[in-house]
């Protein structure tokens, strides 16, 4: 009987332990379900969160585009008022007061502050006279003979050409020797 005894204990035992084995596990399971559940819930709040950055920045980007070609021929205006305010003194003045001397000098002054607006914005003028014709550089509107000059070389400029950095926006209109 004994021995019986202690065989229902042991199985007693058994049933316990097993019993409290799957309890531990169950509570292993539902920390570990909890655990989940936090990192998923931070990796989805993360990837809001950059998601809304990301819009933040394309926003931001935009606007400031928009700004900068706003107001991207600022300088350029700014460099063109005193110019403006010179002509508009010019116009202004009675013409009693203004001789020929004077008004050739505004002339050359103007002239000289144009110049310095050209180079400072990077606009390069094209004066081709005697040089190679470049159909790159240079529009042909009519051809001359001339056989004191060699072939293909511009003899007249009819108007000057601009370059701004390395691309020509206005080609010079040239008369091209043809032999």
């Amino acid at each position: 009987m004994k021995d019986q005894d202690n065989k229902i204990d042991i199985k007693t035992e058994d049933a316990n332990s097993t019993e409290d084995s799957l309890k531990a596990s169950d509570v292993e399971e539902q920390a570990e379900e909890k655990t989940l559940e936090e990192k998923y819930d931070e990796t989805y709040d993360a990837l809001l969160r950059a998601k809304a950055e990301v819009e933040n920045i394309k926003k931001r980007s935009e606007k400031e585009i928009s700004n900068a070609y706003k107001f991207s021929t600022e300088g350029i205006f700014l460099d063109l008022i005193p110019i403006f305010e010179s002509l508009d003194i010019a116009i202004t003045q009675a013409s009693e007061t203004t001789n020929i001397d004077n008004l050739i000098e505004g002339n050359k002054l103007l002239k000289s502050m144009f110049d310095t607006f050209l180079e400072k914005n990077s606009l390069e003028v094209i004066n081709p006279v005697d040089q190679k014709f470049d159909p790159n550089l240079h529009q042909a509107i009519k051809t001359v003979k001339d056989d004191s000059k060699e072939n293909n070389f511009v003899s007249e400029v009819l108007q000057k050409g601009y370059k701004l950095v390395d691309r020509v926006i206005k080609p010079a209109l040239v008369v091209v020797i043809k032999n």
